[in-house]
């Protein structure tokens, strides 16, 4: 063999390791960047529709953070993350993947970014505490309804326009989430049906029609200029026929605007998803449901506020 050939081969190769190597650190550098990002926000309070350092929805913050620390643009909502990433077995999740939730009853609604050790950072709009937060694997809530994880770095997903991407092996000593689940026995949402353009809603917030009347006022705003899908679950223990009304509220009642009207059939732990809408306009909406005697059994009013 010609020596000198044999050094430039090893020379090539030793080269070529050196580059994988820089690939894989640089990987790893954009995992922990995304993860550094996320913890600067943590308190941030949530807001359907707010994608800045002031104000997050779940998605808006997972975007922010991407594009803050990878130079990464996700799509804008829960749905559309889902639908882009490249699926990764939750067994086999890496912090600064993606974990997607169903907290609605029939799709994807809720993104946050996993930690590891089977944490995640994410903002949240319901429950003892809201805003971005750090959910631990002892979480009741979230954990129940992961439904994929999504990866957009290195090998797990698609090229990185800033950075360069490389192999990527599990690192160990770190727990995963548990498996993903299904969408829950009953749920039948049909795809929402956007008002206007064919834009696919941001936020998509989620209801429980109630045995007895219960009346609630949503203490999180949304941002005009907001898309906002509504799914609708019969908690009722029985199916039935239910009446719709959503409407913009005015103090005086007979100049309020109703937006949507419609008569469903819902099974006992089925779901309805309403037609999507646009929120241009800042003010007072309600969301009224009744059963097919007339009985108001749900009354969700929420307040969208300026940009």
């Amino acid at each position: 063999m010609n020596p000198g050939r044999a050094l430039r081969g090893i020379g090539f190769l030793a080269l070529a390791a050196a580059a994988v190597s820089s690939f894989a650190q640089t990987e790893e550098e954009v995992r922990r960047s995304i993860l550094e990002a996320a913890a600067r926000y943590r308190g941030v309070p949530y807001v359907y529709g707010a994608e800045s350092p002031s104000a997050f929805d779940c998605s808006g913050f997972v975007r922010y953070v991407y594009r803050q620390a990878a130079g990464i643009d996700l799509p804008r909502s829960s749905r559309g993350i889902y639908a882009a990433g490249v699926p990764v077995d939750p067994r086999k999740a890496r912090p600064g993947d993606v974990l997607v939730y169903d907290t609605v009853g029939g799709s994807p609604s809720h993104v946050a970014i996993y930690l590891g050790e089977g944490s995640v950072i994410h903002a949240v709009s319901q429950g003892p505490r809201t805003g971005v937060i750090v959910s631990p694997p002892s979480d009741s809530y979230f954990p129940p309804r992961l439904i994929g994880v999504r990866s957009f770095l290195g090998s797990g997903g698609p090229p990185v326009p800033t950075r360069p991407s490389g192999a990527a092996a599990s690192p160990g000593g770190t727990a995963a989430p548990p498996p993903a689940t299904p969408p829950p026995a009953g749920a039948a949402a049909r795809p929402a049906a956007p008002s206007g353009d064919e834009e696919p809603p941001i936020a998509d917030i989620g209801f429980t029609i109630p045995r007895e009347r219960a009346a609630f006022a949503d203490p999180i705003p949304a941002a005009a200029g907001t898309r906002i899908a509504f799914t609708l679950t019969n908690g009722t223990g029985r199916g039935g026929e239910f009446v719709v009304i959503f409407y913009k509220s005015d103090p005086r009642f007979i100049d309020s605007k109703e937006i949507h009207r419609e008569k469903a059939r819902i099974a006992a732990g089925g779901s309805l998803e309403l037609p999507a809408y646009l929120f241009s306009e800042p003010g007072r909406y309600k969301l009224i449901v009744k059963d097919n005697w007339n009985t108001q059994l749900l009354e969700r009013t929420f307040t969208v506020t300026g940009r």
